[in-house]
């Protein structure tokens, strides 16, 4: 029964914790947006809103890759806990 498989129990768990992250980050995007935006923007962004925008994207892109490389540590770490309980990769 799948149900009580471990191994898809851990990929369920980090698949949840990547939705969560997404809209986590959705949702700092959405303030930094709506802080940087003050009022309608004209034909062109002053400088104060052209690098509160880019300091938000930066942040955007510093939260993604630390997010990536921990899933990385993660997904590996479970793949060697799945090897050493099974005594290596077995597809089945």
């Amino acid at each position: 029964m799948a149900e009580g498989d471990p191994q898809l129990q851990r990929m369920i768990a980090i698949e949840t914790q990547k939705q969560e992250f997404q809209q986590r980050i959705h949702d700092l995007t959405e303030k930094c947006w709506d802080t940087c935006m003050l009022g309608v923007p004209g034909q062109r962004l002053d400088r104060k809103t052209e690098t509160c925008i880019g300091q938000c994207v930066q942040r955007f892109i510093d939260a993604s890759n630390f997010v990536v490389n921990r899933l990385e540590k993660e997904g590996q770490a479970n793949l060697r806990q799945a090897q050493d309980e099974t005594g290596g990769f077995k597809w089945q």
